[in-house]
């Protein structure tokens, strides 16, 4: 199953996007990751990245099956890094809200996703690509340093909550 596309989420996708949410949530406990156990993300903040155009859905013979945003605003906790420096300075894209089901899992749909989000930045002429995950989020981090992801240290999300902080710088 590797005929995957990607494309803007629209508001009826979002009870399937909760799903995919919901699942992804319970495969992070089930991994004893304490990442996305506290209420985050919620309706709210898909309801917000459908409503400005910032969610995408992964689909595979019409059926979503995959959820992410991308955000090419600066963000607040990108701002200040610990324990290491950014590889850029400048504007960047940065990927939220992962999230494939169980059946795309080991597909190369995640390499899908990676794909999409750097052409997504380069058509914008945005050269570095950003995101975080959980300490313990090893499959994330694994996924982000096979794609040529440094890790380059520690920045703070919500609540204080430590995330290793990743960058991929991109040619111009």
């Amino acid at each position: 199953m590797n005929n995957f596309q990607i494309r803007t989420a629209r508001p009826n996708d979002l009870p399937r996007i909760k799903q995919i949410i919901r699942q992804a949530k319970t495969l992070l406990k089930v991994r004893q990751v304490d990442q996305w156990q506290d209420g985050y993300p919620n309706e709210e903040i898909l309801q917000d990245d459908l409503a400005r155009g910032k969610g995408y859905v992964l689909e595979t013979r019409g059926e979503v099956h995959g959820y992410f945003a991308l955000s090419f605003e600066d963000e607040i906790p990108y701002r200040r890094i610990e324990q290491g420096a950014w590889l850029t300075d400048g504007a960047y894209c940065v990927l939220h809200r992962f999230a494939l089901t169980e059946k795309l899992r080991g597909t190369g749909a995640a390499i899908k996703v990676l794909e999409f989000w750097e052409q997504a930045a380069l058509a914008q002429h945005i050269f570095s690509l950003r995101a975080d995950t959980h300490p313990q989020n090893i499959p994330m981090q694994h996924l982000l340093a096979r794609r040529g992801f440094t890790n380059c240290g520690i920045i703070f999300v919500r609540a204080h909550q430590a995330r290793h902080a990743f960058e991929k710088a991109l040619c111009r």
